[in-house]
């Protein structure tokens, strides 16, 4: 057999190699996904205020719930991760209507606290966002667009299972 044979035969044979690995990994995505999706969300179901975009000097009336879980927010988004400087709720929110869940915890928590919910983080698979907020009324709050879980101690197992479970499941589809 030619060498130009055993190259084409050896190109083939990769190409399908590739191709069915594809095909078994997209179809396992699709079976988690779904699995995900069956799931219920986690928290309190908060009442739906809207998702107009307004402009960066506009006013707008107060979010009903704090942290909030919908209503009026900018264009443009936070992007995803874990931030050390402000971000202005209206971002969030915009991030949020993308299929963001929200970590957020108390301004001034100790860093052994803010270490816990950090590793939860991390370790959890999805789109989010982690970040302080001066008037949180518990250590940890959680949002989704819609949802709200407060928690009175830090849980790293439900703060994971809230990113994995309510992520990506907002009214758009697109980076947040």
């Amino acid at each position: 057999m030619k060498t130009e044979h055993k190259i084409i035969i050896g190109v083939v044979l990769l190409t399908l190699v590739i191709i069915v690995a594809g095909t078994w990994l997209s179809s396992k995505n699709v079976a988690d996904n779904s699995v995900r999706l069956s799931k219920p969300m986690l928290g309190e179901k908060i009442p739906d205020e809207g998702a107009g975009h307004v402009g960066r000097n506009q006013t707008h009336p107060p979010y009903k719930s704090n942290p909030p879980t919908s209503g009026p927010h900018w264009v443009g988004v936070a992007g995803p991760g874990m931030k050390t400087e402000f971000i202005p709720d209206e971002l969030i929110l915009h991030s949020m209507e993308h299929g963001a869940a929200v970590v957020w915890y108390r301004e001034g928590l100790e860093q052994s606290e803010i270490d816990k919910i950090r590793e939860a983080f991390t370790s959890s698979d999805g789109k989010k966002i982690m970040l302080a907020r001066k008037d949180l009324d518990v250590p940890v709050a959680l949002t989704s667009w819609g949802y709200l879980l407060k928690l009175e101690t830090i849980d790293e197992a439900k703060i994971k299972e809230f990113i994995e479970t309510n992520n990506d499941r907002a009214p758009e589809k697109a980076a947040i």
